[in-house]
């Protein structure tokens, strides 16, 4: 539990960390020359973003805000990720290469399918309330006690059986 939390608060700061250590590392490591380093900016550039789309994805679902610490999902996937970027500081192999853009698209698709899921649990949850009105559409004689889950709301219908139905 403690790495997740820590991942979700490194995700941001390696959004911006990541790419410039891909831009220095290959410009003490890589022996590039000058429009190499260009490359690896505009690259970096784009690095970045995708990083900062990812993460924002994956805070946008409220099991993450509530807990604050990614699923053990995202774990796996940032850290493959994060380790394959700086990999790529040290050597600019186009096997590393391939290998991150192969793991930002996993990470990005696996945060929209969380969040899909996620907003899909609530939305089921939210019209699986239960249903006091019977199948003839008029609420039964005597006393009901609702309570809202999670939220201490009571609901209370009082019918007197003298009363006439509306309709």
């Amino acid at each position: 539990m403690f790495y997740r939390r820590a991942l979700f608060y490194w995700q941001f700061t390696a959004a911006i960390l990541l790419p410039v250590w891909v831009v220095i590392g290959q410009g003490l490591f890589g022996g590039t020359d000058g429009w190499d380093l260009v490359l690896y900016i505009v690259l970096g550039l784009i690095l970045g973003f995708a990083m900062f789309v990812v993460a924002g994805i994956t805070m946008v679902r409220p099991q993450v805000r509530r807990t604050r610490s990614v699923s053990a999902q995202d774990a796996l996937v940032f850290t493959l990720w994060h380790v394959a970027i700086i990999a790529y500081g040290f050597y600019s192999q186009p096997l590393v290469a391939t290998a991150i853009v192969i793991l930002a698209t996993v990470a990005f698709w696996s945060a929209l399918w969380q969040l899909f899921t996620a907003a899909r649990a609530r939305v089921r949850d939210a019209f699986s309330m239960p249903d006091l009105v019977t199948e003839t559409g008029q609420v039964d004689a005597g006393h009901y006690d609702a309570q809202s889950p999670g939220r201490g709301q009571v609901i209370v219908v009082d019918i007197d059986e003298q009363d006439e139905p509306r309709r």
